[in-house]
């Protein structure tokens, strides 16, 4: 996939005015211009792998953490603009339009493609002195947000459908989505928690389903060590 540079460039296009509005001083601006100037010359290759790494999130990273840094080294001030909270908005619109191009069709992918981009730049800020700048907790607590968000529509497209079936179509539909899904990149956090809140999702009404039929409890063990697997898997 290929994206215009002159949308590239509108991501940030408002940066400047909120970095002019801020007053801090010349340094900061010449930083979020500098920004502007890079994604611009972007010229956006997408593989089409969930796992990609998109361009405007390191020039985020690059930029919030430069941002940090000189906040560090200048006089603090008041000021009614908050250009970490736009360059987010604009960087979140931009990730999400670019979501719709990774492997159309197939379902859930978007989801972790923008799962992924995201616990990227909240590892950058939980590193220490990595976001040391006023608003940067409200900005991680944004992030973290967005995550959620994110993880519950992959839940809804991919596992919420799994309730509406009886029991024997249940466990084909289970196992071909965990077989589709089973060479899927996912960063090692992401894909630990991942697991926990499929479990969470489908387990209690699987059970509830067993129970109705008075089953045992040995189809349920052995649903939960499908979705995590052995140590070397990286199935959900």
């Amino acid at each position: 996939m290929e994206a215009a540079g002159d949308g590239s460039m509108g991501m940030f296009r408002a940066t400047p005015d909120a970095a002019a509005s801020i007053g801090r001083s010349a340094e900061v601006a010449a930083l979020l211009n500098k920004m502007v100037d890079g994604l611009g010359a972007t010229v956006l290759h997408i593989s089409g792998t969930e796992f990609t790494v998109h361009p405007s999130t390191h020039l985020l990273i690059q930029a919030l953490q430069n941002y940090s840094r000189s906040t560090y080294l200048v006089e603090p001030v008041h000021h009614t603009t908050d250009p970490c909270s736009h360059m987010v908005d604009c960087w979140a619109a931009k990730l999400e339009e670019d979501a719709e191009m990774i492997r159309q069709g197939e379902k859930g992918v978007k989801y972790i493609f923008l799962m992924n981009n995201t616990c990227l730049v909240l590892q950058m800020m939980g590193h220490p002195g990595a976001a040391s700048f006023a608003g940067a907790q409200e900005l991680a607590s944004r992030l973290t947000s967005m995550v959620e968000l994110y993880k519950k529509c992959y839940l809804d497209e991919c596992w919420a459908p799994l309730h509406r079936l009886n029991l024997d179509m249940f466990a084909a539909e289970f196992r071909a989505t965990c077989d589709c899904q089973s060479t899927w990149k996912v960063g090692a956090e992401l894909r630990y928690n991942l697991r926990q809140e499929i479990v969470d999702f489908v387990v209690p009404p699987y059970e509830a389903s067993l129970s109705d039929r008075s089953a045992c409890s040995g189809p349920s063990f052995s649903l939960k060590r499908m979705v995590f697997g052995g140590k070397k898997q990286k199935r959900y």
